[in-house]
């Protein structure tokens, strides 16, 4: 059950930390984002493009560096970075952390998140979630910052992983991200994972 995270279309990015397979990285966290990114039908594959052929640079000249496991919109989803490999997403959590993104913005109030587009995108990201809870013995459950910080396992956004371990500014999925509702979507979806008999 948990191999199925190796199904969905690869775009791969073009940035991101190979690991080797003789040598499989412990995965504690997963890191959900908003992609700064409209909510329409493509923006999975579109994020996806933007990751696998990104070209800007910082104020010194410098490629920067962002990518993301998977992207995922109302109706898709996009892996960019294989499991087994760091994604460049969440200093802090990058290295024991899947990074999935979706579609939408830190300004989105809760009524938005929860329009029809989002009610379609928490259905997709809620079985995603799951699939990697499954495949990485993680739990069903929003680690809260002391929780994040003491080495606990489970469900974090990127404005946690800035606040505990203050290597980036990022302040995604915003202040208005229903966690109460996507957590409410992948625990029946976690439980079936574990018991598909049940």
């Amino acid at each position: 059950m948990g191999r199925e995270t190796d199904n969905w279309p690869f775009v791969k990015a073009k940035y991101f930390t190979p690991v080797p397979l003789h040598s499989p990285r412990k995965v504690r966290v997963i890191v959900v984002h908003d992609m700064e990114f409209p909510e329409r039908l493509t923006a999975a594959e579109d994020v996806a493009h933007y990751f696998a052929t990104l070209n800007e640079k910082d104020a010194h000249g410098h490629p920067i560096q962002k990518s993301a496991h998977v992207c995922v919109d109302t109706n898709s989803v996009v892996q960019c970075v294989h499991d087994r490999d760091v994604a460049y997403a969440a200093p802090g959590c990058n290295g024991d952390g899947i990074q999935i993104e979706l579609a939408g913005y830190i300004r989105q109030t809760r009524e938005q998140w929860l329009d029809e587009y989002g009610q379609g995108l928490f259905n997709v990201a809620a079985n995603v979630i799951a699939q990697y809870l499954v495949k990485f013995d993680l739990l069903p459950v929003h680690l809260t910052d002391e929780q994040l910080a003491n080495g606990d396992r489970g469900i974090v956004g990127h404005d946690q992983v800035s606040r505990v371990y203050k290597r980036s500014t990022h302040t995604d999925p915003g202040p208005n991200f229903p966690w109460d509702i996507l957590i409410e979507k992948v625990g029946p979806l976690y439980a079936k994972r574990l018991n598909p008999l049940a």
